[in-house]
């Protein structure tokens, strides 16, 4: 986490009151919590995802919180287009500024497939559109800060459905839309890099093939003491530190 400002910065965050570890442990209060188990994209949530949003939902409102069911209406899928965009834009200009450094512009046998479909998906792309990519993340900003305006914490699934396989997200894929549509299982996640509110996935339930299912919180903005707070607060309730996956080795 960062935190202040030198001048000239154009966004800054506020200092915290004190040290986050101090949070830790800290008694959150009586929050208002609201919770989804449903994906904005309209497409399945795995039914065991479900459940641990649902269970992460009844053990906070067993602790003492204020907790209702509410879905999200942003259009994640239109907002995943505007998000891959501006981030294909960012990556060929970091990549592009890595020539006076290696000392000519980085090819495609310098990267992997789908890095270099990134690069170039970026190279693409006009001006104008870069802009008007850049006000519609800012509009869905708002939107997605306005509709939880209501909570103090948000819990959404971390993904959509259990953990993949090794290599679902394979990088020698060199048809970047075809690689970008595999990634729905995580849109709850991009969508809190468009606000900027503080998230934190925890491993809360084990699945049946044991393996972890994380749910996310997400804080009001700049709020990352509640989130802290919170989290602390679940984990005491139900510690997940001797929780391994089959495929772990015994400490």
């Amino acid at each position: 986490m960062t935190s202040g400002e030198v001048p000239g910065d154009p966004y800054n965050t506020p200092p915290p009151a004190r040290p986050w570890l101090d949070e830790v442990g800290a008694d959150p209060g009586r929050l208002r919590i609201g919770f989804t188990a449903a994906a904005p994209h309209g497409r399945p949530v795995h039914g065991e995802v479900a459940a641990a949003v649902r269970d992460t939902a009844k053990l906070l409102e067993s602790l003492g919180h204020d907790v209702e069911e509410h879905d999200m209406s942003v259009d994640a899928d239109e907002a995943w287009l505007t998000y891959t965009r501006i981030t294909a834009v960012q990556t060929a200009m970091i990549y592009g500024g890595a020539a006076q450094y290696i000392g000519h512009e980085v090819t495609a046998d310098e990267v992997s497939p789908t890095m270099h479909a990134i690069i170039e998906r970026g190279k693409s792309l006009s001006a104008v559109q870069h802009s008007a990519d850049v006000e519609q993340f800012r509009m869905v900003s708002r939107e997605i800060a306005m509709d939880l305006a209501p909570y103090d914490i948000f819990l959404t699934p971390s993904l959509t459905q259990p953990p993949r396989p090794f290599g679902h997200w394979d990088m020698s894929e060199p048809d970047i839309d075809v690689y970008n549509a595999k990634w729905t299982d995580g849109q709850y996640m991009f969508l809190f890099n468009i606000s900027g509110q503080p998230a934190m996935s925890l491993p809360l339930h084990i699945s049946a093939d044991g393996l972890p299912l994380g749910v996310q919180i997400v804080g009001r903005p700049c709020d990352e003491a509640t989130v802290i707070r919170v989290a602390a607060q679940l984990e005491s309730a139900q510690p997940w530190i001797d929780k391994r996956p089959p495929i772990c080795c015994s400490p």
